[in-house]
Order: C-alpha cells, then structure tokens, then sequence
C-alpha cells in the first residue's frame, strides 16, 4: 500500500508576500467604521500589538490577543469582508511567492497534498485556500457564540510550537509518516515544524532560519544570488 504523502506549508511570507491577519484587519476595519475612524482603531491596534512585543511577550500571546479585535463581531459580516478583501489583495501584483507557488503546484502534480500551517485563522485562508485547491487548512479556530466571534482561539492554536503538534495530531488521523512529508516556512518559529518533516524547505527571508537551513543541509528557496564580482 502507498503512503499518503503531505506537504506543509506556513502561508503568510512563505506562499504570500503578506501577512493576512494584519493586512485582513485593517481591510475590515476601515470598511466596516470608514477612513476616519478606522484609522483611529487601527493605529490603537497596532500599538496595542506593538507595546506586547516591546515587552517581550511571547508570540503565542500576541497571536491572541491579535484576535481580541473581532469580539462580538457578526460571524456573516466577517465572512463576507474576508471575501472582498481577499479580491482586492489577490489582484495585486506579487501577491504570490512565485516559486512557493510552483512548488505546490507541482506536489499536486505528484500525488502530494498540499496544506496549510498558519497562525492566521481557517477563515483568512479559506478564500485562499479554495483557489488552489487545499483541501485541509491547520490554522487559528476562532471561538463563536450566537453567531458573534468571542475573539478567543479555540484550541489548539497553530504558531510556533503548536503548528507541529498539529501536524503530528493530523498525520496520526491519516496515518502518514513524517518522514515522507514536505515542510514549508520562512520565519525562525517554523523550525520546530521543519525539524518533524522528512524534507524540509526554507523560503529565504529570515537569516536565522536561512543560517540554519543552511547547516543543515536543507533546501532553500528564494535566496537573493550573490552579486556578481
């Protein structure tokens, strides 16, 4: 019997020259308040974001605290601002990170399914997602009550650490071996996720997960050439 091969792929800066969440929030609200009043709630927000960092929290805090922003927001207005939005960013030029793209695309090719590993959350990606034909998405649940987003996570919450625990909880439903899956991912935190995969692959960005690929013999992808002498 073959065995179902997977390849895993962090979304925002690995597949997308963006990062959804931030670039979904403040699309919503400067739709959903106007030009004046969404600019107030977004700057407060990105220095509520920003103040966590300065203070070191750690990533997985910001990340939850990122979706407080939602609470008692209507489930149905949510979805369908994550539809306009995604139309106005995916006309954009570069939204791709082309050669991510081509490796996706060619793992279909060859039997591989591709999914997606994201601290973003399952309804960000979903447009995303249904373009390319992903069929799973192991990404942020957001918490509902009544039909209103609460602004919690329902666990378990998909960053760092916790995008490999997912991993292995999906692989063990399928029945599949790490050892012959694909990783994806271009930040230091997807280390612990590339480090469980069988093959994995540093979209070049961040020098320290680059550095480390590098010593590991791992593949990089989208590494700047060197300039010519």
């Amino acid at each position: 019997m073959s065995v179902l091969k997977f390849a895993f792929f962090d979304v925002d800066e690995t597949l997308i020259n963006l990062k959804s969440m931030f670039s979904f929030r403040d699309f919503y609200l400067l739709n959903k308040y106007g030009p004046r009043t969404g600019k107030i709630i977004i700057i407060s927000e990105q220095e509520r974001i920003k103040k966590m960092v300065d203070e070191g929290h750690e990533r997985s805090l910001i990340n939850k605290a990122f979706y407080q922003i939602f609470s008692g927001h209507k489930v149905s207005e949510l979805q369908v601002g994550i539809k306009d939005w995604y139309k106005e960013v995916r006309n954009r030029p570069g939204f791709f990170i082309q050669p991510t793209l081509n490796e996706l695309q060619s793992h279909q090719m060859n039997g591989v399914c591709p999914v997606f590993v994201s601290g973003s959350s399952q309804e960000i990606l979903a447009p995303l997602a249904e373009e390319l034909g992903v069929q799973y998405v192991l990404a942020n649940k957001l918490e509902i009550v009544r039909d209103r987003y609460t602004g919690k996570i329902v666990p378990p919450q998909t960053i760092g650490i916790g995008k490999r625990d997912v991993i292995l909880d999906f692989l063990k439903s399928e029945d599949s071996d790490p050892a012959t899956c694909y990783g994806y991912g271009d930040h230091i935190s997807d280390l612990p996720m590339l480090e469980y995969i069988g093959f994995p692959v540093v979209v070049a960005g961040d020098d320290s997960l680059t550095r480390i690929g590098k010593e590991r013999g791992w593949h990089i992808l989208c590494e700047a050439s060197p300039p010519e002498s």
